[in-house]
């Protein structure tokens, strides 16, 4: 007779064997689900039946590639049961929601699920080397976020990925992750170093004989042979990989494999197989509902459309590019064509139909004059990324192989010199990283309901290192609003402040508070600090670029953070002062319009 005891012993291992066959895109965990979800009802148990909850989603997203589904089965499991001790399942849910976003383009959500996740998980008190696996695809997976972004960031979350990888020695997860720090080489120009490491994952592929790691390392293969010209080399790789992918109706990978496989295609001159190519992979995005990978895909149709001279296509998907471009803005324009033609209705018809057309004629200026800034800032990105950082990079590592060269016969004043120029280079690398920060505040921003409190948790997370290297304290109010706004940019403000107090702080403890005050027109939102303060003389250069103190000069900073602060609050048509904070330090203010406010 089974006991609940035995009957949780063979839950375990269902989902333990359904994880792994899940990971590999393997039809047959969906058998292995089922099964351990009929225990898991057996038995009664919360953590129980939140564990089966859990591998149901799990399958939904990597295997069905039915995103919506997983995201709606974790949400239900996380309000039902993270009430009760689940604390071994609930990282896991969040690595699901984390994909299923990552998967349907949305790298926010992704993201602060991703980081959710990996706090939870962290929080645990020695790891198995299951969870040190899971914690090291957290990292893996946010990596994947930051590549797309070119952010360095990439770089030192792989490493950790793949050190932890190496030492619970997962060589499905390693060859991921090698296949993931080739595009990370890729992008820096570094072509051979990234063919090497992607044949040793390719090697460790077929030692392991796993059929869908194969496939995704030949497809890596396949988009770097194109990149770097050696288009029969790309072709057979793709072709390797999207036979796979369509026996066994991999979805995603389908349609990434066959955007390569369009563009491989077109460079060899089979153009009409390129476009057949290219229209399957929108089909796919369109039924996953990618908007990310949708937007690029469209831009590649209008460029090849072009070439081939079909005007009418290239100028319909140069359409369909425009408008994902203006995706996340397209709530203001509503808003403005919406107060237009509430005003048309108020009696004055033809003086209020002159308006509204003027509205309109406004509003399509705006929209061009926002698609050319934002081909610019695109431009600009891209320059100040390579062409700009490729130089500093270089000076910084000749500095370096200079001084090991001199070492034993350099001299104090030549040492000094070196030092100089070493961290100049470094100075004007964050510098060119900052003025990025500070041209992409008006790109695209994700406007959305965002919980102060949970930015404010995260902020804490992020600084956790400086907090307790200053011995500093941070204090919330009991309650904090619910407003309309880019999340990331407000991490980004309030991140800002709160780090700046601390950092320009002498106090042995020093204190960050954070105070809201809800008025009837706007909201206010106080981060008062214990620092060195700001002389009224100052508070308003601070704001503006390249303004630093005399009395921080010798701190670290480019002097453009504040900047990006004032940028993203005057987005928001708010304001953003210091005052004097008592007995010492001071107080940012920031003043948000109470139309931003959901919930208080």
């Amino acid at each position: 007779m089974l006991t609940v005891s035995n009957i949780g012993i063979d839950l375990n291992n269902l989902i333990l064997e359904a994880e792994e066959l899940v990971e590999r895109r393997k039809p047959e965990a969906l058998l292995l689900a089922e099964r351990a979800m009929l225990l898991a009802l057996q038995t009664k148990e919360p953590r129980n039946i939140a564990y089966a909850k859990y591998i149901v989603a799990f399958y939904h997203c990597l295997v069905v590639n039915d995103y919506d589904r997983a995201i709606q089965l974790c949400n239900d499991t996380l309000k039902e049961y993270e009430a009760n001790d689940i604390a071994d399942v609930v990282y896991k849910i969040y690595m699901t929601l984390g994909n299923a976003y990552h998967l349907k383009g949305d790298a926010f959500s992704a993201h602060d699920n991703y980081l959710k996740g990996l706090k939870k998980l962290e929080a645990r008190n020695e790891l198995t080397i299951r969870e040190k696996g899971f914690a090291a695809s957290f990292y893996y997976n946010a990596s994947l976020l930051l590549i797309a972004e070119q952010n360095e960031a990439a770089e030192e979350y792989l490493l950790r990925a793949i050190e932890i990888y190496k030492e619970i020695e997962s060589g499905f997860k390693l060859s991921k992750s090698y296949c993931a720090y080739s595009a990370v080489l890729k992008n820096r120009g570094e072509f051979e170093q990234a063919i090497e490491l992607l044949f040793k994952a390719l090697e460790i592929d077929q030692r392991i004989n796993d059929p869908y790691s194969i496939a995704l390392t030949k497809a890596n293969l396949g988009i770097l042979s194109l990149r770097t010209g050696k288009l029969d080399e790309a072709f057979n790789w793709l072709t390797d990989s999207l036979g796979y992918y369509t026996d066994n109706q991999m979805e995603y990978e389908m349609a990434m494999t066959k955007v390569s496989m369009g563009e491989t295609l077109f460079a060899i001159g089979r153009q009409d197989e390129a476009i057949e190519q290219m229209l399957e992979a929108e089909e796919l995005f369109n039924k996953l509902e990618n908007k990310r990978e949708l937007s690029g895909l469209y831009k590649s149709l209008a460029d090849f459309f072009g070439k081939l001279e079909d005007y009418k296509c290239a100028w319909e998907y140069e359409q369909k590019h425009s408008e994902s471009l203006k995706y996340f803005f397209n709530i203001e324009r509503e808003n403005a064509v919406t107060r237009a033609r509430k005003e048309f209705e108020t009696g004055q018809k033809e003086k209020e139909a002159e308006l509204l057309k003027a509205k309109n004629e406004e509003i399509q200026l705006y929209v061009r004059k926002l698609e050319s800034s934002n081909n610019e800032l695109k431009r600009f990105a891209h320059v100040a990324s390579h062409d700009l950082r490729e130089p500093l990079r270089m000076v910084n590592s000749y500095m370096n192989l200079l001084l090991k060269s001199m070492k034993g016969n350099i001299t104090e004043t030549q040492a000094e010199f070196i030092a100089f120029a070493i961290d100049g280079s470094k100075r004007m690398d964050q510098l060119i990283i900052d003025l990025l920060s500070l041209a992409r505040v008006d790109r695209d921003p994700r406007i959305a309901k965002v919980n102060l409190r949970t930015v404010f948790e995260e902020i804490a997370l992020n600084l956790d290192a400086l907090i307790k290297e200053k011995n500093a304290t941070i204090k919330l109010p009991d309650h904090l609003p619910e407003i309309m706004a880019d999340r990331t940019q407000m991490l980004q403000v309030f991140q800002n402040l709160i780090a700046n107090g601390i950092k320009y702080n002498t106090s042995e403890t020093p204190a960050i508070e954070i105070q809201c005050i809800k008025r009837k027109n706007d909201i206010e939102i106080l981060v008062a600090d214990n620092g060195v303060g700001i002389s009224e003389e100052f508070r308003g250069k601070v704001f503006e670029i390249f303004q630093r103190l005399n009395s921080v000069k010798d701190a670290k900073g480019s002097g453009i953070g504040l900047s990006i602060a004032k940028k993203i609050v005057d987005s928001l048509n708010g304001k953003i002062w210091i005052e004097d904070n008592q007995p010492r330090g001071c107080v940012f203010a920031i003043s948000l319009p109470v139309s931003l406010i959901v919930n208080v």
